[in-house]
């Protein structure tokens, strides 16, 4: 049995399966999938990827990690924001009860 259940959603749309049913998802997925819509929702994504300032991008980073941990589901202290190149972020988090979570941050949105 499982604690969380929500839609399955990929790029703004329900995934349907091959019967055109909807697709769900569950526990530790719902919580990552919650976090992409947060950061979607507050346009840091956009922030974070189109900024080639320090400032604005430190910043932004610390408004994203606010965000993240704001979600009673994770653990405070263990959210991350990291850059792996030029206009990809990972934001890394661990739940309080279902283990660590990560999300892709691209100049097309949250992965």
């Amino acid at each position: 049995m499982s604690l969380f259940l929500d839609l399955h959603i990929n790029n703004g749309d329900v995934v349907l399966d091959a019967g055109l049913t909807p697709t769900y998802l569950t526990d530790r997925a719902v919580i990552a999938q919650d976090i992409v819509h947060a950061i979607l929702d507050t346009g840091l994504a956009h922030l974070l990827v189109s900024d080639r300032g320090t400032g604005v991008t430190a910043d932004t980073q610390i408004k994203i990690k606010l965000l993240v941990e704001d979600d009673v589901r994770i653990m405070p202290g263990t959210v991350r924001v990291e850059q792996v190149s030029s206009g990809q972020w990972w934001v890394y988090a661990d739940t309080i009860n279902f283990g660590a979570v990560s999300s892709q941050i691209t100049s097309g949105g949250v992965l």
